[in-house]
């Protein structure tokens, strides 16, 4: 049941605030998908999403969070799905609010950026090898990372990324797990990692970086199909 606090946050949101729905996918892992916030009867509002983005199977009294982009203190609702609206329109009841710090690192965007793996064994005698290879990231999180790589890794524990964050002009280095790997073609595999050990300095570099990216493709999207 809403409350009137939550009530009162929406009643302050401008329409047209940038947003992102969270949603998960059949390996439970989250999909954030960027739309547009619309003013409706607190604590109803909608959500309208660019042209070919409308998430599938997604039926009313479903269950996910909302973030809205405010140009002042962001704000994450936990919602339910009230109904679909057209093609391009969810309508949403917001519950209850989320504190949007605990959900931060969990952005995750389409990010393209060239990326290094490598492994090193922990003693001299091991018969397991060193090896290095570099890859392209597909999206990105302050969690972990999805990426193309030539060749399935040898090891799923112990590795250590390299990558730049262009927009920003910082460079990450940390440790990594492999979470899955899906062989996508013949020399390409597609490999989810998990950050295990970085830093908190890196891990924000890295959310400046998603959220930077977030509204520059959310601006493009909807320039695009408003043109």
């Amino acid at each position: 049941m809403s409350t009137n606090r939550t009530i009162s946050i929406i009643k302050k949101i401008k329409d047209s605030e940038f947003a992102t729905l969270r949603i998960k996918d059949t390996y439970s892992e989250p999909i954030d998908i960027d739309c547009i916030f619309k003013e409706y009867e607190p604590p109803s509002f909608f959500l309208v999403f660019p042209p070919d983005t409308f998430p599938a199977d997604l039926d009313a009294g479903k269950k996910c969070t909302v973030s809205i982009k405010s140009e002042e203190d962001p704000v994450v609702f936990t919602t339910v799905i009230t109904r679909q609206q057209g093609d391009r329109t969810l309508e949403m009841k917001a519950v209850d609010t989320v504190d949007p710090i605990s959900l931060r690192e969990y952005f995750r965007v389409f990010f393209q950026t060239t990326i290094t793996a490598s492994y090193e064994p922990s003693h001299l005698d091991s018969k397991e090898k060193a090896w290095t290879m570099k890859g392209d990231s597909v999206d990105l999180s302050g969690t972990g990372v999805l990426a193309i790589f030539p060749k399935e890794p040898l090891n799923k524990h112990n590795i250590f990324l390299d990558f730049e964050l262009p927009a920003i002009g910082k460079s990450v280095h940390c440790i990594a797990r492999i979470v899955r790997t899906k062989r996508i073609r013949k020399s390409r595999y597609q490999v989810a990692l998990h950050f295990e050990h970085i830093t908190r300095k890196h891990r924000d570099l890295i959310i400046t970086a998603c959220l930077q990216e977030q509204r520059k493709q959310l601006r493009e999207r909807m320039e695009s199909s408003n043109s």
